[in-house]
């Protein structure tokens, strides 16, 4: 054996190495015996090296940093927060929280309406900085699940690819595309997740899985992903031919009334179902004001969007044609506010058509009208997105439904939270009492009472199994991820 300097010494043991020259020692005395060794099952602190991940606490600057989170609401302080630069990383974070007996969450773009992607203990595995960009022969892309949407977008459009993402600038692909994943060119192409052929996952004993193809835990992670059983760190994603422009038709109305609103909510429901898939709409009720959004990006279906516009702009006060512009400036007119905010979002709930709603949907505009800094947003999907091949692929459970709703609210100081907040639940406790319960995984809410089947309907019991699987000591957790 060789000699051990006390400092070398005291190396190993910090780095586990010293339970290998021992055990190693001890079983070979065993074995000449005959003796069968017992296998060394205790925890042992990971190698972590520097290029792979670095481990934060409270103290560093850095922690600092890596602790903010888009929602200004939700600002919690994990114990360490472990900055990954590859799977190794995230093998030997996952190793440390073991070592530790951590429970730990995963953060990319760190946007989770509810904070989910933090905690007030545990590990935070955050792969932000997993930003690497690889394209394929057949012009897939591969990519870290730290890439945000802008820089993802800045790879794709010079090349002319695209991929059926949402528009936010600083979404993080992983989170985005785990709970599915919708936007302007999803009616044509599907989900994100529709898109995603390969990943590289590490389980919650720290076991690396690539998979593809007809993959079970493949077909999990598209729409059951979120912070379930596992942290994604690659992602190939087909992509698709970029259109050539991007058109954006508006109608406003103004000083709204309960009344009115709900005839041009009920028109808009009547008139989008004739879109073509190439177009998308949402109806944006903000207090009193009413914006009618409706894109398209392909001269084939120009005329009957003109159609749709043409009916629309009749019941409201003023309409405009913007110009067909080339696709990467037109985005980033969509790209959002960049920076963090104070805000409550929620999904409203996911529909079949405005019949749905009818009952009680005059209680929820008289209290958006009323309170200012409420939305109500109705988003048209469906398309392509209803494809029953699709689905078969995915654990996404609420394609047939052609209509995903949203509630926000906004604020500048925290003394205004309160009054939104009252107002905010006073609306989902509405449309709860009229059987308003199937939900967007993405648009989470710490309030939804039957959030398992709300998120994942009849695709539960198999993300059950999975999460025995891959994560049997359930390492990984937030307040919503999927028991055992």
């Amino acid at each position: 054996m060789s000699k051990y300097s006390r400092r070398d010494f005291s190396k190993l043991i910090v780095l586990g190495g010293i339970g290998y020259t021992i055990w190693s020692c001890a079983d070979d005395k065993k074995q000449q015996k005959g003796e069968i060794p017992k296998e060394d099952t205790t925890p042992k602190m990971p190698e972590l090296l520097p290029e792979n991940i670095k481990i934060f606490e409270k103290a560093d600057a850095e922690y600092q940093e890596l602790a903010i989170r888009f929602n200004k609401r939700i600002q919690q302080a994990p114990t360490f927060i472990a900055q990954c630069f590859n799977t190794k990383g995230v093998v030997a974070a996952m190793q440390f929280a073991i070592f530790k007996e951590l429970k730990v969450v995963v953060k990319s773009g760190g946007h989770s309406f509810e904070g989910f992607s933090s905690t007030n203990d545990g590990l935070v595995i955050d792969v932000s900085s997993m930003k690497n960009i690889q394209w394929n022969d057949d012009h897939s892309i591969t990519v870290g699940t730290g890439c945000i949407l802008k820089e993802l977008y800045d790879e794709l459009l010079p090349k002319q690819r695209i991929l059926p993402s949402g528009s936010c600038a600083t979404v993080g692909i992983g989170g985005l595309t785990l709970g599915g994943g919708y936007g302007f060119f999803s009616r044509k192409y599907g989900l994100t997740c529709d898109s995603l052929e390969e990943i590289t996952l590490v389980d919650g004993n720290g076991n690396v899985h690539v998979e593809t193809g007809k993959s079970a835990i493949l077909k999990a992670c598209k729409g059951g992903g979120n912070g379930n059983f596992g942290v994604i760190t690659k992602m190939r994603f087909r992509t698709y031919q970029a259109p050539t422009y991007f058109q954006a038709f508006r109608c406003k109305s103004y000083k709204l009334d309960t009344v009115r609103a709900k005839k041009l909510l009920k028109s808009w429901f009547e008139l989008v179902g004739t879109l073509p898939k190439s177009s998308f709409s949402a109806f944006v009720l903000n207090g009193k004001t009413l914006t009618i959004l409706i894109t398209n990006y392909d001269n084939r279906g120009e005329a009957a969007v003109l159609k749709v516009y043409n009916a629309l702009k009749k019941i409201s006060n003023k309409g405009t044609i913007g110009s067909k512009r080339a696709l990467p400036k037109a985005l980033k007119t969509f790209y959002g506010v960049q920076h963090p905010l104070y805000f409550k979002n929620a999904c409203a709930g996911l529909y079949k058509d405005f019949s749905e709603i009818d009952g009680c949907i005059d209680d929820v505009i008289s209290k958006v009208i009323s309170t200012r800094g409420l939305i109500y947003q109705v988003n048209t999907v469906g398309g392509n997105v209803a494809s029953e091949s699709l689905e078969k692929r995915s654990v996404f459970p609420h394609r047939s439904l052609p209509f995903w709703s949203e509630l926000q609210s906004y604020w500048e100081k925290p003394t205004q939270e309160a009054r939104l907040l009252t107002a905010f639940q006073e609306i989902q406790q509405r449309f709860y009492d009229h059987g308003i319960r199937k939900h967007y995984r993405n648009y989470p809410d710490i309030n939804f009472k039957d959030w398992e089947t709300g998120y994942y309907g009849k695709y539960l019991p198999e993300l059950q199994k999975m999460k025995k699987q891959l994560d049997p000591d359930n390492r990984i957790q937030h307040p919503q991820s999927i028991s055992l």
